[in-house]
C-alpha cells in the first residue's frame, strides 16, 4: 500500500469558513493584495467576507482576471502588488483567479522575471504566501501547487512547484449560490475529469485513487439531479464543492491526464469553457483505459457505484450542447502537442499522437 503525499494547505470548508477564521489572513502579513475576476468575488458576497476578515487593514484590489489567466494580466497585477507593498496575496474566485494569484504571487517577489525565468521554477524569491478563497466548485486550485496561465501566443501553460502551495484556503458552498447551472456544470465535470484521470494515472496510489472515489461519489448524485432540471441546494453545493476539493487533493499526487492534455486545445482555439473541453475526452479515455487496464477500469466503476453506461451517459448528456468542427490541417498542426507529452504519457497503454489525431476526429462531429 502506498500513500505517499504531500499538501501543506491549511483548509477549511464550511459555510462562513473565512469571517469565522481572521486570524489566517492577519497573521501573513499587512497589506494584502487581492487577486479576482470581475464579478464573481462581489456576487458571491466572498469579496466582502474577506474584507470583514481583514478588520479595516488596508488592502489593493486587483480585479481584471479573465475565465483563462493570462501572463499578461498577472504581470499587472504582480506590479501593482510591488507599487503598494503588498506582502501577500488573495485569490478570491474559481480556478482562474486563483491560478492567476500563484502567478502573482512568484511574480511580486521576483520582479523583472522573463516568462522563461518563471516557468523554469527556479526563483531567487520564495513567492509571497497566498490565501485561496474558492468561489466555485471545480479546479481544487485551493489545495493545489499548480497554476495554468495563458502565455502570450494564446496557449495554456501550467507550472508545478510546492512554493505555490497556498499558506490558508478556504471553500465555502455558500459562494457557489450564485452560479448558473450551466457553469455549476462546467466546473463539476471538470471536477469529474480531475477525479477520474488521477485514478488512471501511472502515478497513482491508494490515498489518491480514495479522493478520486470519493469525489466520484459525492458529485455523480448531483449532476444526475441538475440534469434533471432541480435546483440544487445548499446541500448539494456542499457536495459538489467538498468533492471538487477531493479531485483537487487526487491531482496534486498525480497530475492529469490526456483528457486535459487534449482538453487546453479545445480551450484555446475553440472557445470551450475549461472543464467540459477536458470532459469531452472522457469517453475516449474510458476506452482506453477498458482495452488496456480492464480490471482497473472494473473496479473504478465499482467502488464508485456506477456502470460504465450510466457514467458515460451523463458525462455525454452535460455535454450534448457541445458542437465543435476541426478541420484536418487543424488536427496536423495540433499533432506535435501529442508526441511526447508528459500529461498523455501518465496514462495506461501506448497512446501515440496518431491516437490522439483520431480522437479529435471523432470529436468533430454535430453531437460529442
Amino acid at each position: 500500500m502506498n500513500m505517499t503525499s504531500y499538501m501543506p494547505v491549511r483548509l477549511f470548508t464550511g459555510e462562513g469558513c473565512v469571517k469565522a477564521h481572521p486570524e489566517e489572513f492577519q497573521k501573513l502579513g499587512k497589506r494584502p493584495l487581492i487577486v479576482t475576476g470581475r464579478t464573481s468575488a462581489k456576487v458571491s458576497g466572498a469579496l466582502d467576507d474577506v474584507l470583514e476578515a481583514l478588520d479595516g487593514a488596508p488592502s489593493v484590489l486587483f480585479d481584471r482576471i479573465s475565465q483563462n489567466p493570462l501572463l499578461t494580466d498577472c504581470r499587472e497585477a504582480a506590479a501593482l502588488a510591488l507599487a503598494n507593498e503588498c506582502d501577500y496575496v488573495i485569490g478570491i474566485g474559481g480556478g482562474s483567479p486563483l491560478d492567476a494569484a500563484k502567478c502573482v504571487a512568484v511574480l511580486a517577489a521576483n520582479p523583472g522575471m522573463t516568462q522563461e525565468e518563471l516557468y523554469s521554477l527556479k526563483w531567487p524569491n520564495t513567492p509571497l504566501p497566498i490565501v485561496a478563497v474558492g468561489t466555485s466548485a471545480g479546479t481544487g486550485s485551493e489545495v493545489t501547487k499548480v497554476a495554468v496561465i495563458t502565455v502570450p501566443g494564446g496557449r495554456k501553460k501550467s507550472m508545478h512547484h510546492v512554493d505555490m502551495f497556498p499558506k490558508a484556503a478556504f471553500g465555502d458552498p455558500a459562494y457557489t449560490l450564485s452560479l448558473s447551472p450551466e457553469f455549476t456544470a462546467s466546473t463539476a465535470i471538470d471536477a469529474i475529469a480531475h477525479a477520474t484521470e488521477s485514478y488512471f494515472s501511472r502515478l497513482a496510489n491508494d490515498l489518491s485513487q480514495t479522493y478520486a472515489v470519493k469525489a466520484n461519489r459525492l458529485i455523480l448524485p448531483v449532476l444526475e439531479k441538475l440534469l434533471s432540471g432541480d435546483v440544487l441546494t445548499l446541500d448539494d453545493r456542499s457536495l459538489l464543492y467538498h468533492g471538487s476539493i477531493y479531485g483537487g487533493l487526487a491531482i496534486n499526487i498525480t497530475g492529469t491526464c490526456l483528457p486535459h492534455a487534449m482538453g487546453y486545445l479545445l480551450t484555446e482555439d475553440y472557445g470551450i469553457p475549461h472543464g467540459n473541453a477536458c470532459a469531452v475526452f472522457l469517453p475516449a479515455f474510458i476506452r482506453i483505459n477498458r482495452t488496456n487496464v480492464p480490471d482497473l477500469t472494473d473496479r473504478f466503476f465499482r467502488e464508485i457505484g456506477y456502470s460504465d453506461e450510466t457514467w458515460l451517459q451523463i458525462v455525454r448528456t452535460l455535454l450534448k450542447d457541445i458542437c465543435v468542427t476541426i478541420e484536418e490541417d487543424a488536427i496536423e498542426k495540433a499533432h506535435d502537442r501529442w508526441i511526447n507529452n508528459s500529461s498523455i504519457k501518465k496514462g495506461w497503454g501506448n497512446i501515440p499522437a496518431e491516437m490522439c489525431d483520431e480522437i479529435l476526429r471523432e470529436i468533430s462531429k454535430p453531437k460529442i
